[in-house]
């Protein structure tokens, strides 16, 4: 038995390390990556079944100047998440530290309204931060359903409206095809982002 404590030990404690390292390479990408339209963003999601909810905050940037591409670097948070076990429902937090690529597709029209339009097709991965374990305290059971280092994939589609110069609203959907062993997981969001960029953003021809 305590071997077995040991290697579990050793286990978490390796997972903490694996968080600890991808969370130390976002921040290094975050301030080393070059700048040309620096993005800040906040967005609320709410889940597939009505008590899940959460929220996302991210940094964004495209490759180049004018490219349609884009790199983005976030935290993510949702409550309330289910999971079926043992003929019960168990709802736990889900924390998780995220990176993806984009493509955003800019509307070509004379109508001035349209051009403010932009959708972005996303995709990324999720590295857990939270180890969501449920005890079957009569048997001295446990179950996993989430540990720290976990490493999920997601697809994410929304559309941009841009208010101001530096100020755009989004809306969209994204989709976890497996969230570690919480299945599949599918949220809408809300959002807005704040552009930094020292020169103005441009947009269609």
């Amino acid at each position: 038995m305590m071997i077995i404590n040991s290697l579990i030990g050793q286990k978490v404690a390796f997972r903490g390390q694996i968080a600890s390292a991808l969370l130390t390479i976002l921040s290094l990408l975050t301030f080393s990556l070059p700048t040309h339209a620096l993005e800040m963003g906040v967005s609320a999601h709410q889940g597939s079944e009505y008590e899940t909810q959460g929220y996302s905050i991210f940094v964004a940037d495209n490759f180049s100047r004018k490219s349609p591409f884009y790199w983005s670097l976030g935290f993510s948070r949702y409550d309330e998440v289910y999971v079926e076990w043992n003929n019960s429902t168990l709802k736990f937090p889900i924390h998780s530290a995220e990176a993806s690529l984009s493509y955003r597709h800019q509307f070509n029209s004379r109508n001035p309204t349209m051009r403010r339009f932009v959708m972005e097709y996303q995709i990324g991965a999720a590295a857990s931060l939270t180890d969501n374990k449920f005890t079957w305290a009569d048997l001295g059971e446990e179950k996993y359903f989430s540990e720290t280092g976990d490493i999920n994939g997601f697809l994410a589609i929304s559309g941009h409206y841009k208010l101001t110069q530096n100020l755009s609203a989004f809306a969209g959907v994204k989709h976890f095809p497996k969230m570690s062993e919480f299945g599949n997981l599918s949220s809408v969001f809300l959002g807005i982002t704040i552009n930094f960029s020292s020169s103005p953003t441009y947009y269609g021809n």
